[in-house]
């Protein structure tokens, strides 16, 4: 688990950049590394994926190191890549963020 604040940046035409938090909170994100999944597994996961629009809908996910259950996640990335290793056997490695909702 990471955790970091949302900061946005807005450069200047001189090449100087000015840096601000937009929110006084810091977020959470997990990266979550699967291997030596099933097909079937692999299947229900890129279901997820495509239920969850991507990284559009949010989701409740549990703090795998606390156990809390944390609403306002989405997946971090509009895309998702399955690895085949071998006859019914794959991995899959997706980052979770917490979001503001």
């Amino acid at each position: 688990m990471t955790t970091g604040q949302n900061a946005q940046i807005i450069r200047f035409l001189d090449g100087l950049d000015q840096r601000y938090l937009q929110q006084g909170r810091t977020f959470r994100s997990w990266q979550i590394k699967l291997n030596l999944l099933n097909d079937a597994e692999i299947a229900q996961l890129e279901a997820f994926f495509v239920a969850q629009k991507g990284d559009y809908l949010p989701f409740s996910f549990p703090d795998p190191f606390s156990g809390a259950v944390v609403a306002n996640c989405r997946l971090a990335s509009a895309g998702i890549a399955s690895q085949y290793l071998g006859v019914d056997s794959g991995a899959i490695s997706l980052w979770v963020i917490e979001t503001n909702g």
